[in-house]
């Protein structure tokens, strides 16, 4: 398959997950082979209010790939987020809690976490550690 001209692409990581959005020229045969690449519902799945398709981010390779045959290295957007969550709002975030949180949830969010998230568990090292550092950094400004 040849790159489309005109069209675009933006991957956005969202805790353990990714967004992909794309759009312009080409649009039905960029859907399709999407789907077939990542067919499970766990693997791909849309979401309306953010207007993204949403996959698990072991699969940032296999994106990359698709999207470099499907898009123009320029037409491609990638946000990366930062290494270490160093404020805390991104840290509940990452554990998905609100920031009136005790630390006792904090805990038992990064042991629910790790146990979906875990390289054992078919999850990715760089998740467990965004995990870990997010508990960490919570954990700090608590005093625990």
């Amino acid at each position: 398959m040849a790159t489309i001209d005109g069209a675009w692409a933006e991957v956005e990581e969202a805790g353990p997950r990714l967004l992909v959005r794309w759009g312009g020229e080409g649009f039905d045969q960029v859907k399709a082979d999407f789907r077939r690449r990542f067919p499970r519902h766990r693997d791909a799945i849309y979401s309306p209010e953010r207007r993204a398709w949403s996959v698990p981010r072991e699969y940032l390779r296999r994106l990359e790939a698709w999207a470099a045959m499907w898009f123009d290295d320029e037409a491609t957007t990638w946000e990366r987020q930062a290494a270490a969550p160093t404020v805390p709002a991104t840290a509940y975030q990452v554990l998905c809690l609100t920031p009136d949180a005790p630390s006792e949830l904090v805990e038992a969010a990064r042991r629910i976490l790790a146990k979906r998230y875990h390289p054992d568990a078919g999850g990715t090292d760089e998740a467990m550690a965004a995990i870990n550092r997010a508990a960490d950094v919570l954990l700090a400004a608590a005093g625990r």
